[in-house]
Protein backbone atom coordinates (compact mmCIF):
# COMPACT_ATOMS: atom_id res chain seq x y z
CA UNK A 1 0.00 0.00 0.00
CA UNK A 2 2.56 2.42 1.18
CA UNK A 3 4.50 1.77 -2.46
CA UNK A 4 1.35 2.36 -4.56
CA UNK A 5 0.76 5.78 -2.76
CA UNK A 6 4.19 6.62 -3.18
CA UNK A 7 3.73 6.08 -7.05
CA UNK A 8 0.52 7.72 -6.97
CA UNK A 9 1.60 11.03 -5.14
CA UNK A 10 5.04 10.99 -7.26
CA UNK A 11 2.88 10.16 -10.91
CA UNK A 12 0.25 13.17 -9.75
CA UNK A 13 2.91 15.43 -9.22
CA UNK A 14 5.10 14.92 -12.01
CA UNK A 15 1.97 14.50 -14.53
CA UNK A 16 0.96 17.76 -12.83
CA UNK A 17 3.72 19.55 -13.82
CA UNK A 18 4.28 17.99 -17.26
CA UNK A 19 0.16 18.81 -17.64
CA UNK A 20 0.51 23.20 -17.17
CA UNK A 21 4.17 22.77 -19.59
CA UNK A 22 1.91 22.26 -22.17
CA UNK A 23 -1.38 23.38 -21.21
CA UNK A 24 -0.44 26.12 -18.71
CA UNK A 25 -1.16 29.07 -21.52
CA UNK A 26 -4.88 27.93 -22.07
CA UNK A 27 -5.90 28.16 -18.55
CA UNK A 28 -6.66 31.40 -15.84
CA UNK A 29 -4.17 32.47 -13.24
CA UNK A 30 -6.78 31.20 -10.52
CA UNK A 31 -7.00 27.29 -12.30
CA UNK A 32 -2.83 27.27 -12.33
CA UNK A 33 -2.75 28.28 -8.78
CA UNK A 34 -5.66 25.32 -8.20
CA UNK A 35 -3.49 22.77 -9.73
CA UNK A 36 -0.26 24.41 -8.55
CA UNK A 37 -1.72 23.66 -4.92
CA UNK A 38 -2.73 20.03 -5.77
CA UNK A 39 1.09 19.73 -6.84
CA UNK A 40 2.21 20.86 -4.07
CA UNK A 41 0.21 18.55 -2.10
CA UNK A 42 1.21 15.78 -3.89
CA UNK A 43 5.26 16.59 -3.90
CA UNK A 44 4.86 16.64 0.08
CA UNK A 45 3.44 13.15 0.12
CA UNK A 46 5.63 11.78 -2.09
CA UNK A 47 8.27 13.50 0.29
CA UNK A 48 6.54 11.93 3.23
CA UNK A 49 5.96 8.42 1.80
CA UNK A 50 9.30 7.96 0.16
CA UNK A 51 10.51 8.17 4.10
CA UNK A 52 7.66 5.93 5.00
CA UNK A 53 8.99 2.84 2.57
CA UNK A 54 12.39 3.52 3.96
CA UNK A 55 11.29 2.68 7.36
CA UNK A 56 8.71 0.05 6.32
CA UNK A 57 11.29 -1.90 4.19
CA UNK A 58 13.54 -2.13 7.04
CA UNK A 59 11.11 -3.34 9.19
CA UNK A 60 9.99 -6.05 6.71
CA UNK A 61 13.48 -7.26 6.58
CA UNK A 62 13.57 -7.70 10.84
CA UNK A 63 9.38 -9.29 10.68
CA UNK A 64 8.78 -6.51 13.40
CA UNK A 65 7.78 -3.04 13.79
CA UNK A 66 11.07 -2.68 15.51
CA UNK A 67 13.33 -2.84 12.64
CA UNK A 68 11.84 0.30 11.21
CA UNK A 69 14.13 2.29 13.62
CA UNK A 70 17.35 0.04 13.45
CA UNK A 71 20.16 2.14 12.09
CA UNK A 72 21.97 -1.20 10.65
CA UNK A 73 18.66 -2.72 8.77
CA UNK A 74 18.23 1.10 7.62
CA UNK A 75 21.78 1.75 6.48
CA UNK A 76 21.21 -1.50 4.95
CA UNK A 77 17.62 -0.05 2.61
CA UNK A 78 19.08 3.21 1.58
CA UNK A 79 22.10 1.57 0.33
CA UNK A 80 20.35 -0.59 -1.75
CA UNK A 81 19.76 1.89 -4.13
CA UNK A 82 17.37 3.37 -2.58
CA UNK A 83 19.47 6.60 -1.75
CA UNK A 84 19.62 7.21 -5.60
CA UNK A 85 16.32 6.41 -6.18
CA UNK A 86 14.95 9.37 -2.96
CA UNK A 87 17.87 11.69 -3.82
CA UNK A 88 16.88 11.92 -7.20
CA UNK A 89 13.03 11.62 -6.71
CA UNK A 90 13.36 14.40 -4.23
CA UNK A 91 15.48 16.72 -6.65
CA UNK A 92 13.12 15.98 -9.67
CA UNK A 93 10.00 16.91 -7.22
CA UNK A 94 11.51 20.41 -6.10
CA UNK A 95 12.23 21.28 -9.67
CA UNK A 96 8.52 19.68 -10.70
CA UNK A 97 7.29 22.08 -8.13
CA UNK A 98 8.75 25.46 -10.14
CA UNK A 99 5.77 24.78 -12.31
CA UNK A 100 2.92 25.36 -9.78
CA UNK A 101 4.59 29.33 -9.00
CA UNK A 102 2.65 31.47 -11.35
CA UNK A 103 4.80 34.20 -10.82
CA UNK A 104 7.78 32.26 -12.05
CA UNK A 105 6.97 29.28 -13.94
CA UNK A 106 9.34 27.37 -15.42
CA UNK A 107 8.84 24.84 -18.54
CA UNK A 108 12.00 23.59 -18.94
CA UNK A 109 12.51 22.65 -14.79
CA UNK A 110 9.20 21.43 -14.88
CA UNK A 111 10.01 19.11 -17.11
CA UNK A 112 13.21 17.43 -16.14
CA UNK A 113 11.96 17.90 -12.57
CA UNK A 114 8.55 15.87 -13.14
CA UNK A 115 10.87 13.24 -15.79
CA UNK A 116 13.23 12.37 -12.82
CA UNK A 117 11.13 11.68 -10.51
CA UNK A 118 9.29 9.29 -11.86
CA UNK A 119 12.25 7.77 -13.40
CA UNK A 120 13.77 7.30 -9.78
CA UNK A 121 11.36 3.96 -9.85
CA UNK A 122 13.71 2.55 -12.21
CA UNK A 123 16.61 2.78 -9.98
CA UNK A 124 15.48 0.22 -7.63
CA UNK A 125 13.69 -2.82 -7.51
CA UNK A 126 13.62 -5.54 -10.59
CA UNK A 127 15.41 -3.32 -13.01
CA UNK A 128 17.84 -2.41 -10.74
CA UNK A 129 18.58 -6.15 -10.19
CA UNK A 130 18.90 -7.19 -13.83
CA UNK A 131 22.33 -5.10 -14.06
CA UNK A 132 21.24 -4.80 -17.19
CA UNK A 133 21.08 -0.71 -18.36
CA UNK A 134 18.42 -1.25 -20.72
CA UNK A 135 16.22 -2.90 -19.19
CA UNK A 136 16.54 0.14 -16.44
CA UNK A 137 16.55 2.50 -19.54
CA UNK A 138 13.15 0.98 -20.90
CA UNK A 139 11.67 1.13 -17.26
CA UNK A 140 12.96 4.56 -16.89
CA UNK A 141 10.48 5.65 -20.03
CA UNK A 142 7.79 3.22 -19.16
CA UNK A 143 7.11 5.18 -15.82
CA UNK A 144 8.23 8.95 -17.46
CA UNK A 145 5.16 8.04 -19.77
CA UNK A 146 2.96 6.39 -17.08
CA UNK A 147 2.88 9.81 -15.27
CA UNK A 148 2.56 11.86 -18.08
CA UNK A 149 -0.79 10.27 -18.35
CA UNK A 150 -2.19 9.84 -14.84
CA UNK A 151 -0.65 12.73 -13.79
CA UNK A 152 -2.73 14.48 -15.99
CA UNK A 153 -5.99 12.88 -15.21
CA UNK A 154 -6.75 15.44 -12.03
CA UNK A 155 -6.01 18.30 -13.31
CA UNK A 156 -8.28 17.02 -16.60
CA UNK A 157 -10.88 16.64 -13.74
CA UNK A 158 -10.38 20.01 -12.51
CA UNK A 159 -11.28 21.58 -15.86
CA UNK A 160 -14.17 19.50 -16.86
CA UNK A 161 -15.67 20.40 -13.57
CA UNK A 162 -15.06 24.37 -13.45
CA UNK A 163 -13.96 25.89 -16.53
CA UNK A 164 -15.71 25.99 -19.84
CA UNK A 165 -16.20 23.50 -21.91
CA UNK A 166 -14.25 24.98 -24.91
CA UNK A 167 -10.89 25.90 -22.80
CA UNK A 168 -11.29 22.06 -21.14
CA UNK A 169 -11.50 20.83 -24.88
CA UNK A 170 -8.68 22.22 -25.74
CA UNK A 171 -6.68 21.36 -22.70
CA UNK A 172 -8.25 17.25 -23.48
CA UNK A 173 -6.86 17.86 -27.07
CA UNK A 174 -3.59 18.81 -25.99
CA UNK A 175 -3.31 15.87 -23.74
CA UNK A 176 -4.70 13.33 -26.41
CA UNK A 177 -2.05 14.52 -29.29
CA UNK A 178 0.78 14.34 -26.78
CA UNK A 179 -0.76 11.16 -24.93
CA UNK A 180 -0.37 9.12 -28.03
CA UNK A 181 3.20 9.25 -28.20
CA UNK A 182 3.30 8.70 -24.31
CA UNK A 183 1.06 5.94 -24.58
CA UNK A 184 3.18 4.23 -27.14
CA UNK A 185 6.08 4.57 -25.89
CA UNK A 186 4.84 3.19 -22.79
CA UNK A 187 3.46 0.03 -23.88
CA UNK A 188 6.81 -0.29 -25.94
CA UNK A 189 8.91 0.22 -23.13
CA UNK A 190 7.02 -1.80 -20.51
CA UNK A 191 6.98 -4.99 -23.21
CA UNK A 192 10.64 -4.88 -23.90
CA UNK A 193 11.09 -4.69 -20.44
CA UNK A 194 8.48 -7.73 -19.63
CA UNK A 195 10.56 -9.92 -22.56
CA UNK A 196 13.43 -9.72 -20.29
CA UNK A 197 11.75 -10.27 -17.13
CA UNK A 198 9.13 -12.99 -18.02
CA UNK A 199 12.48 -15.47 -19.69
CA UNK A 200 10.42 -17.12 -21.94
CA UNK A 201 6.41 -16.63 -23.52
CA UNK A 202 4.66 -19.39 -21.16
CA UNK A 203 5.67 -18.10 -18.11
CA UNK A 204 3.31 -15.51 -18.90
CA UNK A 205 0.25 -18.22 -18.06
CA UNK A 206 2.45 -20.60 -15.75
CA UNK A 207 3.75 -17.95 -13.00
CA UNK A 208 2.67 -16.03 -10.47
CA UNK A 209 4.54 -12.69 -11.97
CA UNK A 210 2.67 -13.98 -15.46
CA UNK A 211 -0.64 -13.68 -14.05
CA UNK A 212 -0.02 -10.25 -11.80
CA UNK A 213 1.04 -8.92 -15.15
CA UNK A 214 -2.32 -10.28 -16.88
CA UNK A 215 -4.20 -8.63 -14.59
CA UNK A 216 -2.61 -5.29 -14.74
CA UNK A 217 -3.07 -5.13 -18.58
CA UNK A 218 -6.93 -5.77 -18.41
CA UNK A 219 -6.61 -2.76 -16.47
CA UNK A 220 -4.56 -0.87 -18.82
CA UNK A 221 -6.62 -2.00 -21.65
CA UNK A 222 -9.59 -0.92 -19.55
CA UNK A 223 -7.65 2.77 -19.74
CA UNK A 224 -7.23 2.87 -22.94
CA UNK A 225 -10.14 2.34 -23.96
CA UNK A 226 -11.99 5.17 -22.06
CA UNK A 227 -9.04 7.47 -23.42
CA UNK A 228 -10.11 6.64 -26.46
CA UNK A 229 -13.55 7.18 -25.71
CA UNK A 230 -12.49 10.58 -24.56
CA UNK A 231 -10.67 11.55 -27.16
CA UNK A 232 -12.14 10.54 -30.33
CA UNK A 233 -16.20 11.21 -29.02
CA UNK A 234 -15.79 14.06 -26.48
CA UNK A 235 -13.09 16.08 -27.27
CA UNK A 236 -15.06 17.06 -30.23
CA UNK A 237 -17.96 17.68 -28.26
CA UNK A 238 -16.15 19.90 -25.54
CA UNK A 239 -14.93 22.07 -27.68
CA UNK A 240 -18.16 22.91 -29.54
CA UNK A 241 -19.03 24.04 -25.67
CA UNK A 242 -21.70 20.92 -25.06
CA UNK A 243 -21.59 20.94 -21.32
CA UNK A 244 -23.21 17.58 -21.30
CA UNK A 245 -19.84 16.17 -22.47
CA UNK A 246 -18.10 18.08 -19.89
CA UNK A 247 -20.15 15.98 -17.08
CA UNK A 248 -19.90 13.25 -19.08
CA UNK A 249 -15.95 13.67 -19.30
CA UNK A 250 -15.64 13.79 -15.82
CA UNK A 251 -17.33 10.73 -15.16
CA UNK A 252 -15.14 9.05 -17.62
CA UNK A 253 -11.95 10.92 -16.04
CA UNK A 254 -13.18 9.50 -12.20
CA UNK A 255 -13.09 5.88 -13.91
CA UNK A 256 -9.62 6.21 -15.42
CA UNK A 257 -8.43 7.42 -11.99
CA UNK A 258 -9.99 4.32 -10.03
CA UNK A 259 -8.41 2.12 -13.21
CA UNK A 260 -5.06 3.71 -12.72
CA UNK A 261 -5.44 3.21 -8.79
CA UNK A 262 -5.99 -0.62 -9.87
CA UNK A 263 -2.72 -0.61 -12.05
CA UNK A 264 -0.61 1.30 -9.21
CA UNK A 265 -1.63 -1.76 -6.40
CA UNK A 266 -1.09 -4.57 -8.72
CA UNK A 267 2.52 -2.77 -9.77
CA UNK A 268 3.39 -2.39 -6.45
CA UNK A 269 1.94 -5.68 -5.69
CA UNK A 270 4.44 -7.18 -8.31
CA UNK A 271 7.65 -5.16 -7.81
CA UNK A 272 7.59 -6.02 -4.33
CA UNK A 273 6.01 -9.58 -3.53
CA UNK A 274 6.61 -10.86 -6.99
CA UNK A 275 9.66 -12.21 -8.64
CA UNK A 276 9.96 -11.91 -12.45
CA UNK A 277 10.58 -15.49 -13.47
CA UNK A 278 13.69 -14.42 -15.55
CA UNK A 279 15.57 -13.36 -11.85
CA UNK A 280 14.44 -15.95 -9.80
Amino acid sequence: MVKAALYAATFAAAGGAFFLCYSGGLLETHERRAIGRRIEICVMAALALSALRILVTAGSLSGDASGMFNPKLLHMVWHSGEDSAVITRIAGLLLAVRAALPSRPSVAAAAVGGACAAMSFAWVGHAHATGDPWVVACIALHVVCAAFWIGALGPLAFLARSADPRRSGAAARRFGTAAVAAVGALVLAGVLALVRFLGHASALWDSPYGWAICVKLAFVAGLLSLAAFNKMRLTPRLSAGDTGAARILLRSIHAEMVLAVLVLLVTATITTLIGPPALG
